[in-house]
């Protein structure tokens, strides 16, 4: 496959996965992608993953390609906490859950962090879709949950003054029935103290 060939037909796709290439051209040489890394026509990402080195990603693409690179996972925590604008902070850290293990990937394009979960506690994410593309974000309730499962050092009003959650926010995009329905199933009695600590925080 030519380069122009390739450029053609994958100029839409966000990310480009090996297996993708393989599809198109079952008996590609892979010192094709070698070759167009080091003439700066392709970028790669992470390992069987690739971009165009000029393509503009969109923040839509990029949590997209959050969800890509490591299966199954959605993205939580503070990422998510920051897109439904709970706490004040953008966060350039796509941070997500999965069922497999804990997970770096640094690249030039940015930064994702995959946190291991129990299996029956990946639940609770939606769907976000475009005309083209989506990609799966924890529903808010289950960003916060997510969030508290992994922060241990969260004990006391002090330390839930400092995450300087938006009360507001919290009010409008937090439901309370969704939220104790998904707080019963990781039946913790820890993260149900720091879910009181934060509900008095709001109503402060």
């Amino acid at each position: 496959m030519k380069y122009i060939d390739f450029s053609n037909h994958f100029k839409e796709y966000p990310i480009i996965h090996l297996s993708d290439i393989k599809n198109a051209e079952s008996d590609f040489d892979h010192r094709r992608l070698y070759e167009w890394q080091k003439k700066h026509y392709l970028k790669k990402v992470a390992n069987n993953f690739y971009i165009f080195a000029d393509k503009q990603l969109s923040d839509f693409e990029m949590n997209f390609i959050s969800n890509k690179l490591y299966e199954p996972s959605y993205l939580s925590l503070e990422y998510a906490l920051s897109y439904y604008n709970l706490i004040p902070e953008t966060v350039f850290l796509y941070t997500s859950v999965t069922t497999k293990k804990t997970r770096m990937i640094k690249s030039e394009i940015g930064n994702f962090s995959y946190r291991n979960i129990k299996t029956e506690l990946f639940f609770g994410y939606r769907l976000i879709k475009n005309e083209k593309i989506s990609f799966k974000i924890a529903d808010p309730e289950k960003a916060l949950l997510d969030f508290l499962y992994f922060r241990n050092d969260i004990v006391n009003k002090n330390d839930v003054y400092e995450l300087r959650l938006n009360k507001e926010v919290f009010k409008e995009t937090i439901g309370c029935g969704k939220l104790n329905n998904y707080l019963r199933k990781f039946d913790s009695k820890k993260i149900t103290q720091k879910i009181k600590l934060i509900n008095a925080y709001v109503r402060s």
